[in-house]
């Protein structure tokens, strides 16, 4: 059979970072990995496929038997879209993904085979029945699957020269109760993780194709600490016998900081990133969504402890929780400035469909209808402690302070200079390097506003100055800077729109 795998296109968000993708030569920041994956568990005597919609056109007159479409929430309405056009054309198309797992009754009907859940072990029953002509509607595994039985991607399929970074994945779900997350709702609380020598293989799978950076897309890459344990190990043998070619970027929880061995593990494994969810400096906040992985220390002193390590930390932050009033956007940015993180996700509390958050503001009678499923966005949540415009003007305030020029620099000058070493940090720069300074120097010093351009020298200056084999990480923050500001930009118009809607129609009232 000739089965064709498409990914939608990714509506701009933080992490999509398209106003710099053509200056660092690239397509897509790094791509989904499902359906590599649902490749990878296809029978070789079948024809398979690929097309990610951030990398090239779909092309819906494609020969295919099967079309599968994949994708998570925010590609709702591209994925509608897709399915409408490929079925206009005759063909036979299934759904699956994080969006079909989770509201698998908004795609019922839309498609003519629903995957629910995860498809290690659905997706070859399927193409058995479909082969005999006899399958069914949905499907949907009796429990979740076994990693170590989870294929190598077909990362062959892929144009790896069109990402910035490739992905793998160590784990599914998470030991943590939060209650706004969905992940436990589709991957559960138990992590399940492939075996070492799975992960190795990948590994070196892409160091063949020629992957410089690769993240791992894990929910909680620590969940099972015992195990990631020995996945590092061999991943800083291997890394010291190549001469580490690959750096690594994760998800892990802030307890991270509270194992030694751990971090140092991961500091010789090259992970050089890693995203944590730490949403709020308030105490209060951290208890009411159960966040009390991050109740247990100094958030700050953990923070840093980390960047001792060598690796910088991306934060998730929230703001319109029921113990947030007024003053939480200035603490948030006190917080942020103080733990001298360069790059924080900061966003509105969202209640996602099937949480114990949705379920518990919808029976208060404060889930609002309008919600876009933007998280970066909108809340769909009336607040308890301020009123709806109260917070929607706060966050707006926030990510323009977050992401002022000054600000941004002082806290990324901190980091740069207290960031313990690297793995590679002795590596030399490449005529490659050369080529990406110039294109970063004529975006963001000659062809920029003269506060983008002071802004880029003196970041670059002193860098060069107080510790200069740092100097092209400070190349990439003031590359970064340039996408997230002008991301924020739009948001904050839109944001403005929203604001002067909910003063029309009456809709900024504060919970009783």
């Amino acid at each position: 059979m000739r089965i064709h795998l498409v990914t939608p296109r990714n509506p701009e968000s933080f992490w999509t970072y398209d106003r710099i993708l053509p200056l660092i030569q690239k397509k897509c920041v790094f791509p989904n990995l499902s359906m590599p994956t649902v490749a990878g568990l296809t029978p070789p005597w079948h024809d398979v496929t690929l097309c990610d919609e951030n990398v090239e056109e779909v092309d819906y007159d494609v020969e295919a038997d099967i079309v599968g479409i994949t994708g998570y929430i925010i590609h709702k309405e591209r994925m509608l879209e897709m399915i409408a056009e490929f079925r206009r054309r005759g063909r036979f198309v299934i759904v699956g993904g994080p969006y079909a797992s989770l509201c698998p009754e908004e795609l019922r009907g839309h498609c003519d085979v629903l995957f629910v859940d995860e498809a290690e072990e659905t997706w070859p029953e399927f193409l058995r029945d479909f082969e005999k002509g006899e399958w069914k509607a949905e499907y949907r595994p009796a429990e979740k699957p076994d990693m170590t039985l989870s294929p190598k991607p077909r990362f062959d399929l892929m144009k790896v020269e069109d990402y910035h970074a490739m992905t793998i994945q160590f784990a599914r779900g998470c030991p943590f109760r939060c209650e706004f997350c969905d992940i436990i709702v589709i991957y559960g609380r138990r992590p399940r993780v492939k075996s070492v020598d799975q992960v190795m293989e990948e590994v070196k799978a892409l160091h063949a194709l020629g992957a410089r950076q690769v993240f791992l897309v894990d929910d909680n890459f620590i969940g099972n600490k015992n195990v990631a344990k020995d996945l590092l190990r061999e991943l800083g043998v291997w890394g010291r016998e190549h001469g580490h070619p690959i750096s690594f970027q994760t998800e892990v929880s802030l307890n991270v900081a509270q194992d030694d061995e751990l971090l140092k593990l991961m500091q010789d494994a090259n992970f050089t990133t890693i995203f944590i969810g730490i949403e709020s400096p308030r105490l209060e906040s951290l208890q009411e969504t159960q966040k009390h992985q991050n109740t247990r220390g100094d958030m700050i002193a953990d923070i840093r402890k980390i960047h001792d390590h060598g690796m910088q930390v991306q934060a998730g932050m929230i703001v319109g929780f029921d113990a947030d009033d007024p003053s939480i956007f200035e603490e948030q940015l006190r917080f942020i400035q103080e733990a001298r993180i360069p790059v924080s996700m900061t966003g509105m509390l969202q209640a996602m469909p099937k949480t114990p958050l949705y379920d518990r503001v919808k029976n208060e009678g404060r889930l609002v209808a309008e919600s876009t499923g933007d998280q970066f966005v909108f809340s769909n949540i009336v607040p308890k402690s301020m009123s709806r415009i109260d917070l929607y003007r706060g966050y707006r305030d926030l990510i323009g302070d977050l992401y002022d020029f000054g600000n941004y620099r002082r806290r990324t000058m901190e980091f740069l200079l207290h960031r313990g070493d690297q793995a590679n940090g002795g590596r030399d720069i490449t005529a490659s390097d050369l080529r990406l300074l110039w294109r970063v120097l004529v975006q963001t010093v000659f062809r920029a506003s003269p506060a983008r351009a002071r802004f880029t020298l003196r970041l670059m200056l002193e860098t060069l100055a107080r510790r200069p084999r740092a100097f092209k990480e400070a190349c990439s923050f003031a590359v970064t800077h340039k996408a997230l500001s002008e991301y924020m930009d739009t948001l904050a118009r839109n944001l403005d729109v929203a604001i002067e809607k909910m003063s029309a129609d009456g809709s900024a009232r504060i919970a009783s």
